[in-house]
């Protein structure tokens, strides 16, 4: 919900970013749901949460984005209508426009942080650090690298609370 709202904070009413907020979580979950069924490894579910959310909460600034009916469009506005060319009302199919800006938007950081991940993820793997050995991946990276194998062995007697004098 936080990140599908994020897009539109700062112009849709409170009911709207209620309904932005219910309408991302299921957004994450078929997106989470769909790396699974792809095998894709996103332990963290970055994709779904960063990517998925992102983009819906993008288009929702546009789509939840009414005032005073569909042609009260704020947008850059604030809470004030975009105005015609005359500045005499508010502009006719304004919330069209900030669709298809929004749109626009979307596919210039995907165009964006797709080249550049992927031109990341290439020199990762050309020189052999994209993946673990298979040995560590067996044992875990959290084992191996990241603590103490002693953080991992608690005694019968030991009590992590207790404070020796």
């Amino acid at each position: 919900g936080l990140v599908s709202i994020t897009a539109g904070c700062g112009n849709v009413e409170a009911h709207s970013a209620f309904f932005i907020g219910l309408i991302g979580a299921f957004v994450y979950q078929a997106a989470s749901m769909a790396l699974v069924k792809l095998r894709v490894d996103d332990p963290v579910d970055a994709v779904p949460v960063h990517g998925a959310c992102g983009i819906w909460g993008c288009f929702a600034a546009a789509l939840f984005d009414w005032g005073e009916g569909m042609n009260h469009y704020h947008g850059w506005k604030g809470w004030e209508c975009v105005k015609n060319a005359d500045e005499t009302g508010c502009m006719q199919g304004a919330a069209g426009k900030g669709l298809l800006a929004q749109f626009v938007s979307v596919l210039c950081i995907v165009l964006w942080s797709g080249t550049f991940a992927t031109a990341a993820f290439v020199a990762l793997k050309k020189t052999g650090l994209l993946r673990v050995s298979v040995e560590v991946e067996a044992e875990g990276i959290d084992k191996v690298s990241h603590s103490p194998s002693k953080a991992y062995q608690l005694g019968a007697n030991s009590n992590p609370y207790q404070v020796s004098a």
